[in-house]
This record gives structure tokens, C-alpha cells and sequence, in this order.
């Protein structure tokens, strides 16, 4: 009877410290609170990127405000890596005063904002990139 009450017991204690665990409930996205204006010089065929920081879970919002002269270009957002930006998600743009990419990040760290020729520059264009985020 002893022998079967310990085995018992093992058995509750062990199959109790199997259960999974309860997850924590998601963060809830905040809206954008920080911008961040980069500028820069595309050359033909070229691609450039710049680096920002995401501090909460939240909205990221990506303007593509100016380039001269006007041409289409490709615009991303994405992860730095290896030199360069690797775009999770990427568009053909023209500048607009409208928000051309938004969405949420739904991790904090570094992220960055890519623009690209896609084959229509004949010269150099200055640019101008408004990101929103957390």
C-alpha cells in the first residue's frame, strides 16, 4: 500500500511539472512617436540604406517625400545586415506627400529603410525618406 501511494505521488509530481506553460499576452502596438528624416544622393543603379532603432512594439510608418529629379525607384524596410538592408518588405515609389508603406513592428531592435535604382536613372537624384516608428 506504501509502495503504491509513493508511486502515486511520483507520478502527480512529475506529470505536474510537464504542463506548458501559459504564454504572456502579446504587447499592445503603440502609434508612432519618434521621426526620423534621412536624406541622401541615389546614383544610377546604386542603393542606399539608413539604420533606425524601434524601442516599442508599434506602427511603422515610411515617406518617400522628395527625390530630384522625379523618377520611380524601389523603396524597403527590413533588417541591417551584412552591409546592407535586408528588405522584409519593399515597393516601387514615387515621391508623394502620402505615406507610401506602413505596418508594425512587431519586435523591437535596429531596422532600416532602403531606397533603390530599379533600372530608370540616367543621373544622381537627392532624396528624401520620413520614417515614423516607436
Amino acid at each position: 500500500m506504501k509502495s503504491t501511494l509513493i508511486a502515486l505521488l511520483c507520478a502527480a509530481l512529475l506529470t505536474a511539472g510537464c504542463s506548458d506553460p501559459v504564454a504572456p499576452p502579446a504587447p499592445t502596438p503603440v502609434a508612432p512617436s519618434v521621426t526620423e528624416t534621412f536624406t541622401g544622393t541615389l546614383l544610377p543603379f546604386g542603393h542606399n540604406f539608413h539604420q533606425f532603432a524601434v524601442t516599442h512594439v508599434g506602427g511603422i510608418k515610411v515617406s518617400l517625400t522628395s527625390l530630384d529629379p522625379s523618377a520611380v525607384v524601389g523603396l524597403g524596410v527590413g533588417t541591417p545586415g551584412q552591409g546592407t538592408c535586408i528588405a522584409a518588405s519593399s515597393i516601387a515609389a514615387v515621391a508623394g506627400s502620402t505615406v507610401q508603406m506602413s505596418g508594425t513592428a512587431t519586435v523591437t531592435g535596429n531596422f532600416c529603410v532602403s531606397i533603390a535604382d530599379v533600372g530608370n536613372l540616367v543621373e544622381s537624384v537627392s532624396y528624401t525618406i520620413i520614417v515614423s516608428h516607436s
